[in-house]
């Protein structure tokens, strides 16, 4: 629980500074596996079947996925 925990906060921090990071690099930065990463969104974003806390959100801009933080996301950063 505490790595993933740990690997919430590096993630959201990561978004803070470069927001609409690919996927890719975040995985790298991170030093996650794609599945790993994905597994992590999965609880961030905001499907009502994952019980997701809204605070990252995919696009999809010429085949490769960004990641955001949400409006949610930025104000809990900011407290």
């Amino acid at each position: 629980m505490a790595d993933e925990e740990a690997m919430t906060l590096a993630l959201l921090q990561l978004l803070l500074e470069e927001d609409g990071l690919s996927i890719h690099k975040a995985c790298k930065r991170l030093g996650l596996s794609l599945s790993e990463l994905k597994r992590l969104l999965a609880g961030l974003g905001d499907s009502p079947q994952l019980q997701g806390l809204d605070l990252v959100r995919s696009t999809e801009e010429r085949g490769r996925l960004r990641l955001w933080l949400t409006d949610k996301a930025r104000a809990l950063c900011q407290t």
